[in-house]
């Protein structure tokens, strides 16, 4: 089983998706960000399953609802790193760069 590790920026993203989606539905905004977990978690088991990131192929990704999650999988070391947590309306390519 990996290891999934939050990089920097995801906790930002989450909490920018918490701010916007409470001004809308708090209820809305559990559900989302209950998907988001259970997508990220479910990366435990088998991360190399989701495909690659078209446009940076070193980012593989998931959809859950309108949002993407951006991770890489580091075999040797069983461990998934969540870099980003994004809404697919956002500038995805400025964004994931590296």
């Amino acid at each position: 089983m990996y290891k999934i590790k939050y990089m920097a920026g995801v906790k930002k993203n989450l909490r920018d998706i918490t701010k916007h989606l409470d001004g809308v539905d708090s209820r809305l905004s559990d559900r989302i960000l209950d998907a988001i977990s259970e997508r990220i978690l479910s990366l435990q088991e088998s991360p190399n399953r989701y495909p690659r990131y078209l446009y940076n192929q070193k980012y593989r990704w998931t959809g859950v609802k309108n949002y993407m999650v951006f991770y890489k999988v580091i075999d040797d070391m069983q461990v998934v790193e969540i870099h980003r947590v994004l809404h697919g309306s956002q500038d995805i390519e400025s964004l994931i760069k590296d």
